[in-house]
């Protein structure tokens, strides 16, 4: 299926959803997104439930889509990242019940007031992005451009945030906060591997990534030499105090 995304959105949601174009969106989704699933998901989660759960994900996303289509329109790159980023939540959810008391089994989980729509992680950079000043839509436009990949290298990630509207310090704070480098694990990285937002976001150098990316830091320009590295720590710390 090599017609573009935003045509079969388009094309459903013009016809009201009609069984035609709504079967081409959704072979579309089966071809681009449910069979490339990697064997590592459909291990963790079971083959038809890693399947289905991509299908129903994706599909709800093609519904936002086509009600509220971003400004930079979207790719199957795109949704591909996105689905496959909620199916690694619902892993780590499920590791996590695995690990709980036999007796709290028998507990239903509380239903979330909020769902993200980026997934969790990069909704909580978006939220972190909103308290330094960047308007949520815009953070998460642009946290859309950086996951439309490939390439997912550095500077991959600074073109397309860049395309996207963004300040050269802006997309380069971005490709940090995402992709991280050789001395410095990205922010994103360290929620999936479990740190607490409060640990991660607590960082001084994530914060200074923050900042760079809300627009607020406009002398950034990348990895902070070891000096700036406690520099950045220092001022954290006197605003601290």
């Amino acid at each position: 299926m090599d017609v573009d995304l935003e045509v079969l959105i388009a094309d459903a949601e013009r016809s009201g959803w009609a069984a035609g174009p709504s079967r081409r969106l959704a072979d579309g989704i089966e071809a681009r997104i449910v069979v490339p699933l990697s064997s590592r998901l459909r291990a963790a989660l079971g083959h038809d439930e890693a399947a289905q759960l991509a299908r129903v994900i994706a599909w709800e996303r093609c519904l936002e889509l086509a009600d509220d289509p971003p400004e930079g329109g979207v790719s199957w790159g795109y949704l591909a990242n996105l689905v496959r980023w909620r199916l690694q939540d619902a892993v780590r959810a499920e590791m996590v019940r695995r690990r709980r008391h036999p007796l709290t089994q028998q507990l239903p989980d509380g239903e979330a007031a909020h769902r993200p729509v980026l997934g969790q992680h990069l909704d909580r950079i978006a939220l972190e992005l909103t308290g330094e000043g960047l308007a949520l839509a815009v953070g998460r436009r642009l946290i859309r451009a950086a996951a439309d990949g490939p390439p997912f290298y550095r500077a991959g990630i600074v073109a397309r945030v860049r395309r996207a509207g963004a300040t050269r310090t802006q997309a380069e704070a971005f490709a940090w906060l995402l992709r991280g480098g050789a001395s410095q694990t990205s922010a994103l990285a360290r929620l999936a591997l479990g740190e607490s937002g409060e640990t991660v976001f607590g960082d001084p150098v994530v914060r200074r990534w923050i900042r760079a990316a809300s627009g607020r830091d406009q002398r950034f320009f990348g990895e902070p030499s070891r000096r700036g590295h406690r520099r950045a720590a220092g001022l954290e710390w006197l605003r601290a105090a």
